[in-house]
């Protein structure tokens, strides 16, 4: 078996402009604005990563509470496959300013390794399992094609992915893309949540008018016959006040036909 080894990874120092995509811009996170946020995910288990970034949001006071589903696969004769959880939505609770604040703070926690980082990760996976034998060129393209989809990753989710699950064989693509997309879903959705401004909580309301209260006891008159006055005239005064604001060109004073 030949595996992809440093002399690759240095090699692809000088062949960008050959065979792939420069390690350019990611997004607003990457490894060169925190390195040493990316160092330290680099070392974390990912659901420990997880947990500190909920722990971080009830700083400014902002509580997250994620909801996972189980997922059970089938492989392609219907055999059973590992079970795996996969966050599928988040519930955040928090004024505006707050989430602010805890989503500036969470982004930091989707930092990616460097790409030399990725590499490396990639050549230690290429000792641990099977893979077939392949030509130093092919084996820089495949080290490139992983790394640069790696790197859109948080740095202890790509770690997790190729050194801490066990991988008989060489992964394909496919297969790493689905287990990052299921590792990194829980912080995707904090953010998503939190990036959502928190809806007012009273909608605008306004004091019923004179006519309008009218209108109301006439109503509560009419349909609760058998029931005594002083009732009646005490429901109508509870309703009356939970009206919604009304269009301009709808007058609610405007006198009964």
């Amino acid at each position: 078996m030949k595996y992809i080894s440093s002399e690759t990874t240095t090699w692809l120092k000088v062949r960008d402009s050959e065979i792939g995509t420069p390690g350019g811009d990611r997004g607003s996170v990457t490894h060169e604005n925190f390195p040493e946020i990316a160092t330290w995910l680099g070392k974390q288990a990912v659901r420990e990563v997880d947990q500190a970034a909920v722990s971080r949001a009830s700083s400014p006071g902002v509580t997250l509470e994620i909801k996972y589903d189980t997922r059970f696969p089938r492989g392609p004769n219907g055999e059973k496959l590992p079970t795996y959880t996969v966050a599928t939505g988040c519930k955040v609770c928090g004024n505006n300013p707050a989430r602010e604040a805890a989503l500036a703070d969470l982004i930091k926690f989707q930092t990616p390794a460097s790409l030399s980082q990725i590499e490396r990760w990639l050549a230690e996976l290429s000792v641990l399992c099977a893979s077939r034998q392949r030509e130093p060129i092919e084996n820089a393209l495949t080290l490139t094609a992983y790394s640069s989809r790696l790197a859109e990753y948080p740095a202890d989710v790509v770690r997790d992915a190729l050194l801490k699950k066990t991988w008989k064989w060489w992964p394909a693509w496919d297969e790493l893309h689905k287990y990052c997309e299921a590792a990194a879903s829980p912080r995707r959705h904090m953010i998503a949540a939190l990036k959502k401004p928190k809806p007012d909580d009273v909608s605008p309301r306004r004091m019923a008018t004179a006519a309008a209260k009218k209108r109301g006891q006439k109503l509560i008159d009419e349909n609760f016959p058998a029931k005594s006055s002083a009732m009646r005239n005490a429901a109508e005064p509870r309703a009356g006040n939970c009206m919604d604001e009304v269009p301009a060109e709808i007058s609610p004073d405007k006198p009964e036909e």
